[in-house]
């Protein structure tokens, strides 16, 4: 007769245990802080292996506790600094493309997916673009990273939802170098036309090769009008090979 256990264990109209991963946003020796899915939540962790901020970590919830388990071996660090704008725009540099933007932190307090800070783009302009890119990343040429970020719009009355986003790499000779003096073409890692109001965030996601051995920073691209702003929040860049 076979053994049904596990089965009869599996549909009880109970609460369940799920394992989910996330990334350490804040570490401290009593506590971790986890995105999951962008949502941040306080977890328990084993002291004989703590984790750093950065780590993707494997998490266990049950009953509303969560613990994390371990961090992930062979996944990188992220290498963006400040990537969700605790510090303001420390580490981040703008350039206008045409028109004039203005990037503005917001926070403390609810509004974005990760943390209690993120970026918004607003302008005065009928139309405009405009970079915000982060500090420089050594690469060498063949270097694959993954990059994502969480985006959204906000509208004013019954505007169309017409604002621009995109992830682009600008790649650079010396760290000092700023933009527009790039060592190659940008490269668009991902983008989204008319990007919507929430809920939900959107995201933007995808991976890069280095076509040179020298710097990358990230970029969020932004076109918005005097109708629309987009905000950004918890921009990811990882190694992956």
């Amino acid at each position: 007769m076979p053994n049904t256990t596990a089965q009869i264990l599996a549909a009880a109209a109970r609460p369940a245990a799920q394992l989910r991963t996330g990334e350490v946003t804040d570490a401290t020796p009593n506590s971790v802080a986890v995105n999951v899915g962008g949502t941040t939540i306080t977890a328990g962790f084993d002291k004989r292996n703590p984790v750093r901020t950065g780590e993707l970590v494997a998490l266990l919830e049950q009953g509303g506790t969560w613990l994390v388990l371990y961090a992930l071996a062979g996944a990188a660090s992220n290498e963006i600094i400040n990537p969700s704008f605790n510090d303001g725009l420390d580490h981040w540099t703008a350039y206008d493309v045409t028109g004039s933007t203005t990037w503005t932190p917001v926070g403390p307090g609810p509004g974005g997916p990760d943390g209690d800070w993120y970026v918004t783009a607003l302008t005065e302009d009928a139309a405009a673009e405009s970079y915000l890119y982060s500090d420089p990343i050594g690469v060498t040429a063949g270097d694959v990273y993954s990059v994502s970020a969480y985006v959204w719009g906000s509208y004013a009355g019954d505007a169309a939802q017409d604002a621009d986003a995109s992830l682009l790499a600008l790649w650079f000779a010396n760290a000092t170098d700023l933009y527009p003096t790039t060592s190659s073409a940008n490269i668009t890692i991902a983008s989204l036309l008319d990007v919507p109001s929430p809920p939900p965030f959107s995201t933007l996601s995808g991976t890069v090769t280095a076509p040179v051995t020298g710097y990358m920073r990230i970029a969020l691209r932004s076109v918005i009008s005097t109708t629309g702003s987009l905000g950004w929040d918890l921009i990811v860049a990882r190694e992956v090979n």
